[in-house]
């Protein structure tokens, strides 16, 4: 099952590190959900701290905005607890 995401890595190409590691948690979410094990879990989640990490440092940067960087985060959460 492949699920089409509200945001596309290859708009944050330019944002260093952010499109690998949005591409990295989708495939890591379609991973867990087309096998949901508890080591899928904690790679998903482990990877989402690395993401939020990502997000933090680009917008302290200015590469993104706050709100992007909420946005994102937001949405990353809602995948995570569906």
């Amino acid at each position: 099952m492949v699920t089409n995401y509200k945001y596309n890595p290859a708009d944050y190409i330019n944002v260093m590190g952010l499109s690998n590691e949005l591409s990295l948690f989708y495939e890591l979410h379609n991973k867990y959900n087309n096998n949901r094990t508890r080591d899928k879990w904690f790679d998903l989640r482990k990877h989402c701290v690395d993401l939020f990490f990502t997000l933090k440092h680009r917008a302290l940067e200015g590469a993104i905005t706050q709100n992007t960087a909420w946005e994102l985060r937001e949405y990353m959460e809602e995948l995570l607890n569906d």
